[in-house]
């Protein structure tokens, strides 16, 4: 969002803290429950509301894995890679566990676990494959070579590990926890240095701090020219029934290589997103809009998959828009430009997945210099020989 001169010219008063995080979903969520951790004072800077991106878009999954299955994320990415990987968001999913212990607040935590499920003989060679080297290099899965569900799959990869929340209650229970200042519905206009301070200036105010961590996903390059061309927005769709009058589904799924995913609320309601892989190229954008094209593609899905469902009327249909990058992978760095303004950005659709492990490390970075490793933001910087 932008700020014309006339909006800009009040007398806005001036704040400080320790930290300042732009963008109020579960990156900048989880970055304020680190730092306060740590005792520093910080506030949150959100455009909109609490979860309003992403964050609360999103079907609730908690997957130990990336975008890509096992096998081929040892063929694009190497194998102790793949394991660091799938290590990095296992740990995240373990990490939310804890804090499900931890705090007071629900955030409907389900530790279902999860089917990876396969739509052809190919997509059950690969998690046949992908099992076998996840056991080698000591992950606990489950291979299944019948459809546990009797829906007309092939078979599946059963990780036990994983499970499901209501998203947009985590960020807001993260954020709670955390005790940061909360300024929601401010857009930030800029981020300029000012002697050994950085200011963050919204439409109402100007606040000083000594770091900026920016969280701002799919929507980084609005505020910040060098994410162009590094983070894509893209819309993801999905639609929610009414409750059924039964339980069909007692795990978290995630079928067709992920380009369909589904799973059963606790009252009933059945979620089912994706779909958009026949309308990629309509699917690229900020529109926050539903396309009848996927609309009626997961319809159809839901019609095929879920006989149960049929005459139970939609309640809800919603867009949201996530960030890819160009080899998969999140970005975590610091602005060159701007020394001490730190980002975490691009998870590829598995936001949370990620989302409280990497705002570890993002925070780790800021406070300690911790190198991101894999994920880093220089890994695309050219190699001078």
């Amino acid at each position: 969002m932008t700020i014309s001169f006339w909006q800009d010219q009040s007398n806005k008063p001036r704040e400080k803290f320790d930290v300042v995080i732009v963008g109020g979903g579960i990156m900048g969520a989880g970055s304020a429950y680190w730092l306060a951790k740590r005792g520093l004072r910080v506030c949150i800077v959100e455009s909109q509301h609490v979860a309003s991106g992403a964050s609360g878009r999103n079907a609730g999954f908690l997957l130990r894995g990336i975008h890509t299955y096992y096998n081929e994320a040892v063929r694009r990415y190497g194998r102790d890679n793949a394991s660091m990987l799938f290590r990095f968001t296992e740990e995240n999913v373990q990490l939310i566990a804890e804090f499900a212990k931890q705090t007071s607040q629900s955030f409907d935590y389900e530790p279902s676990g999860s089917y990876l499920l396969a739509c052809s003989l190919e997509e059950l060679h690969d998690l046949d494959e992908s099992h076998q080297l996840m056991v080698e290099d000591g992950f606990a899965a489950e291979y299944l070579k019948q459809d546990p569900l009797d829906r007309n799959y092939y078979g599946a990869l059963h990780n036990a590990c994983d499970g499901g929340v209501n998203p947009a209650k985590l960020v807001k229970a993260l954020i709670a926890q955390s005790g940061a200042q909360l300024y929601d519905g401010e857009a930030v206009s800029s981020v300029e240095k000012e002697k050994n301070s950085l200011l963050v200036s919204t439409a109402n105010r100007i606040v000083e701090c000594d770091k900026v961590l920016l969280a701002t996903n799919a929507y980084s390059q609005l505020l910040e020219p060098w994410f162009e061309n590094r983070v894509q927005p893209i819309r993801g769709q999905i639609l929610v029934t009414q409750p059924l009058r039964k339980r069909v589904l007692d795990k978290v799924c995630y079928a067709n290589y992920g380009w369909e995913y589904f799973r059963q609320l606790p009252d009933g309601r059945l979620l089912l997103g994706g779909c958009r892989q026949l309308f990629q190229e309509l699917e690229v954008g900020y529109a926050d809009c539903v396309s009848p094209p996927v609309q009626a593609s997961l319809e159809s899905y839901l019609k095929d998959r879920f006989p149960e469902a049929a005459g139970v009327p939609i309640d809800y249909r919603w867009s949201g828009i996530m960030a890819f990058t160009e080899d998969g992978l999140p970005l975590v760095g610091e602005l060159e430009r701007m020394p001490n303004v730190y980002f975490a950005v691009g998870c590829n659709g598995h936001g949370f997945s990620y989302g409280l492990n990497l705002s570890r490390l993002l925070v780790d970075m800021a406070v300690d210099g911790k190198d991101a490793g894999i994920f880093s933001s220089r890994r695309f910087e050219p190699v001078c020989s």
